[in-house]
């Protein structure tokens, strides 16, 4: 094989592999009424300890929260407006796991043509405790709603087709999120 056709084909291995990248990896942010938001969790902190009884057994601490990229993709100026947002943590208390709801509200501000900028939301505690590497006993996010409204219209973007299912059998988390 000649160094020409060695280099066309690592040359196809590169766009083939490129491509099932893309493939696999969905894009997070979504744009709707000329604004792009890219949702993602972000820890806070993280409090985990080694339990002094038993090998592998962590107590977990953690606070989560929401970080929101937004960029104005429109052709106008964006005035300063309100995030409101819904978190549903699942506690791992129960078999069937209890589903807590969080609510609050940021502050977002004016936002000229192309410009970007990041808010994060609330504090999201969550505990329990791991069995070696099993996070079966261990709190999680499940789902979250983040509603920006821009020129009198609701824009919500939420990680799941089924938040207001799971969001009516959640009851109020334990600790009101800031």
């Amino acid at each position: 094989m000649n160094e020409a056709t060695a280099f066309g084909c690592i040359r196809k291995l590169g766009t083939f592999l490129a491509l099932l990248l893309l493939a696999v990896c969905p894009a997070r942010a979504e744009e709707k009424g000329g604004l792009l938001v890219d949702v993602q969790k972000k820890v806070l902190s993280r409090n985990d300890q080694t339990t002094p009884r038993g090998v592998g057994n962590v107590n977990v601490s953690r606070t989560l929260s929401l970080k929101v990229d937004l960029k104005n993709v429109s052709m106008r100026d964006m005035p300063e407006t309100k995030i409101s947002y819904i978190v549903l943590i699942q506690r791992w208390g129960s078999e069937t796991g209890n589903i807590e709801r969080y609510v609050g509200e940021a502050k977002m501000e004016a936002m000229n043509i192309a410009n970007g900028q990041s808010v994060t939301l609330g504090e999201f505690p969550i505990g329990g405790h791991l069995h070696g590497s099993s996070e079966h006993h261990v709190d999680h996010m499940l789902a979250w709603k983040v509603v920006i409204e821009r020129d009198g219209k609701k824009l919500d973007f939420s990680n799941t087709g089924s938040f207001d299912a799971l969001s009516n059998r959640a009851r109020p988390g334990s600790k009101r999120a800031p």
